[in-house]
């Protein structure tokens, strides 16, 4: 679970062929299902500073995220 605690962030997922933005302010929250193929990025998109707090259940002996070299390809960024 991803909560904002700060400004506006705005996230964008990697399985949506439109790259529809989904925008999360100061006091919302949500989640971020995880697993070796999901792909996702978080930016904030405006001035402002913006915060999250992540909170994150893994199991023992697990990488807490995988990075990958790019941006999802569905995002024109």
């Amino acid at each position: 679970m991803i909560v904002v605690t700060a400004g506006t962030v705005t996230d964008y997922e990697g399985d949506d062929p439109t790259c529809t933005p989904h925008v999360y302010t100061t006091g919302m929250a949500f989640v971020d299902h995880g697993g070796e193929h999901h792909v996702h990025i978080i930016r904030n998109e405006t001035n402002a500073v913006a915060a999250t707090v992540a909170i994150q259940l893994i199991p023992a002996d697990t990488q807490r995220r995988i990075d990958v070299p790019t941006s999802p390809s569905n995002c024109p960024f």
